[in-house]
């Protein structure tokens, strides 16, 4: 899997969702990478790199104990903008993996 760049603002800052620009993009990302990773054995912890107005690069990573935490925050993301079937499968991977 490709490790992704998102852009970032951080006078947009403190909340790190308020700091992304494609934040839709990045819970997409984020949901793909936990599903890849429990449902094939994908075997990197490197999430996404995050650049930042002056060019800093801060690369994010995501381990296994993450994923309960990182999926809720999906499921409420997605909730939210009524993504209603990428909820159907976070809720199944965390009752039947996680």
């Amino acid at each position: 899997m490709k490790v992704p760049d998102f852009e970032i603002i951080t006078s947009n800052g403190p909340v790190p969702d308020d700091m992304i620009v494609d934040l839709d993009g990045f819970y997409i990302h984020m949901m793909d990478f936990v599903v890849s990773a429990v449902e094939d054995g994908i075997r990197t912890d490197i999430l996404c790199r995050f650049i930042d107005e002056d060019k800093n690069v801060f690369t994010s990573t995501l381990d296994h104990d993450g994923f309960e935490l990182s999926l809720s925050r999906c499921l409420e993301y997605f909730k939210s903008t009524e993504e209603f079937e990428r909820c159907i499968i976070i809720k199944r991977i965390l009752n039947e993996r996680l």
